[in-house]
């Protein structure tokens, strides 16, 4: 049945690239070209950063010989205004829509991509063609707003990593586009969290809320390239495990984890604590008080990141010398930490090459490391339950103390 689909949705597609079928079905339905930002037809565009060395690490498992990854080039960071583009919030990735051109943030890896994902409007790619059914779900209209790409606005990684950056760099647009109201998914009102965040960077801009899986159309819209490089959209052709997805821009990210620092940790402290990210093991189980009572007969301290405040979090991450946990969005809070930090995770075995987290530690020039356990693979990736044998995570902590 999906090969039927598939078959259909190509044949509108070819049927809405000519001109009269395409005007019929415009009311609904977009035939589009993929492209990368900076892609073309802005009305005005810049460059907040040239193209330059990238923090780039490889996954470093704890007794075996250190990786040294080759060097890579962050692509140039820019940023772009569109007359009539519109914009959704999505859990997947950001897009912009505009003309026939489906313009998605710059990737580290060359398409094709999976674009097509349940609810983000996208019912079919193939290559660089891409159909999208505009009439799925809500639709807003604005006169002027700053577009925030990213994912997953539930996850803190993401909208600490993923999208905040782009608005510390909204505060260094041309001044007539500064001041345009910021489009911020409704998601994130749930975290309080999130929201002191975003007022370190809104300043006095309007903000303009957006439903999740919702889109929008602005009638000028400014486009912000991101400062992370993330594995989404997934490539259609080597392994979700290449390593070479994720990246980071050294000197945006430092200037962005800065203005934390400046708010909420002015004073030089020495790292001296030994913290155990504990969590809600309600989404994927595991025996955290075994886990806990093996770590504090080395000094380790329970704590919990999402019950601290985003001052308590910051200050956490650098007092922190050693850091232990599973893998998880507690570990953003790496980007606070100091130099000889070092990190330890367990993750499933079936993620072995993700360096999302250990780009965190890179740019701080810390350490992370990683071990790993078997899961029940009942839930996916993220949502597995699992148990660790007290007597192996003793002898990871004796191999990554001494």
């Amino acid at each position: 049945m999906d090969w039927l689909i598939s078959g259909l949705y190509r044949i509108l597609y070819s049927a809405l690239r000519t001109p009269v079928l395409g005007w019929l079905g415009s009311w609904r339905f977009s035939a589009l070209q993929i492209s990368t930002s900076p892609g073309q037809g802005s009305e005005e565009s810049g460059e907040f950063f040239p193209a330059s060395q990238a923090v780039v690490s490889r996954s470093q498992i704890l007794g075996e010989d250190l990786i040294t990854p080759e060097p890579e080039v962050f692509p140039a960071v820019t940023w772009s205004r569109w007359s009539g583009a519109s914009v959704s919030n999505n859990r997947f990735f950001g897009f912009l829509l505009h003309g026939d051109q489906f313009m998605i943030q710059p990737r580290r890896t060359e398409g094709p991509w999976r674009l097509s994902y349940r609810k983000n409007r996208v019912v079919w790619n193939s290559g660089d063609r891409v159909l999208v059914d505009r009439r799925r779900g809500y639709q807003m209209h604005v006169e002027q707003a700053i577009f925030l790409g990213g994912r997953d606005f539930t996850n803190w990684y993401h909208w600490l990593i993923d999208a905040l950056p782009q608005l510390h760099l909204a505060n260094s647009l041309p001044e007539h586009l500064r001041d345009y109201p910021v489009i911020i998914p409704e998601q994130i009102f749930r975290y309080p969290t999130m929201l002191d965040a975003l007022e370190l960077f809104k300043g006095s801009r309007d903000m303009i809320v957006m439903p999740e899986w919702a889109l929008l159309e602005a009638d000028s819209l400014v486009w912000i390239d991101p400062l992370e490089l993330s594995n989404l959209p997934k490539h259609e052709g080597p392994s979700d495990l290449d390593p070479r997805i994720h990246l980071l821009h050294r000197e945006g990210m430092e200037s962005y984890r800065d203005v934390y620092l400046r708010a909420f940790a002015p004073r030089e402290v020495t790292p001296h604590r030994k913290i155990f990210l504990a969590r809600d093991t309600a989404r994927r189980s595991y025996n955290q008080d075994d886990a806990l009572a093996v770590a504090k007969e080395f000094g380790f301290e329970a704590c919990y990141p999402e019950k601290l405040t985003l001052e308590e979090q910051v200050q956490l991450f650098r007092e922190a010398k050693y850091v232990m946990g599973p893998s998880g969005a507690g570990f953003a809070g790496l980007l606070f930490c100091q130099p000889g930090t070092s990190a330890l995770c367990w993750q499933d075995t079936r993620i072995r090459a993700m360096t999302i987290l250990p780009d965190l530690a890179t740019l701080n020039h810390s350490e992370y490391w990683h071990i790993f356990y078997t899961s029940d693979e009942t839930g996916g990736l993220f949502k597995s339950n699992y148990t660790l044998d007290p007597e192996w995570l003793r002898a990871s902590l004796h191999t990554w103390l001494d």
